[in-house]
């Protein structure tokens, strides 16, 4: 049991590596690792797969807050903060370098109903301490 949450913490502490990397560099850490894999072979590509890839990665619709801002649920604040503004600057209807007010909307939306469901979640937490 043990191992398994371990190895939980493992997965979430490189998704949200992921998000952070893909924030400033604007690629993702498979493709950096899949860079590597290919000039340091196969047997390598083997191994790094299994932390990509598992069976307890949930599929989120379409309309998910989490899909809008195209970061996985467990992601830090500071990656949700960061995809949000990202969105926000590229769709901005007066600032954007895209301007689309419909997907600045839903940014702002999901953004907005990302951060209730977190604050709503701490104060369940705190009520439950006292």
């Amino acid at each position: 049991m043990a191992t398994k949450s371990r190895a939980r913490q493992v997965k979430r502490a490189l998704r949200n590596a992921d998000d952070i990397i893909h924030l400033f560099t604007g690629k993702r850490l498979k493709n950096i690792v899949g860079t590597g894999i290919n000039i340091f072979g196969e047997e390598l590509a083997r191994k790094a797969a299994g932390v990509f890839t598992g069976p307890e990665e949930p599929e989120l619709p379409l309309d998910s807050p989490y899909t809008i801002l195209g970061i996985h649920p467990e992601a830090m604040d500071v990656v949700v903060k960061g995809a949000y503004r990202a969105l926000a600057r590229e769709y901005h209807p007066d600032t954007g370098t895209k301007p689309d007010t419909v997907k600045f909307q839903a940014a702002t939306e999901a953004y907005n109903a990302i951060l209730a469901e977190r604050q709503l979640r701490k104060d369940q937490e705190c009520a439950a301490k006292s």
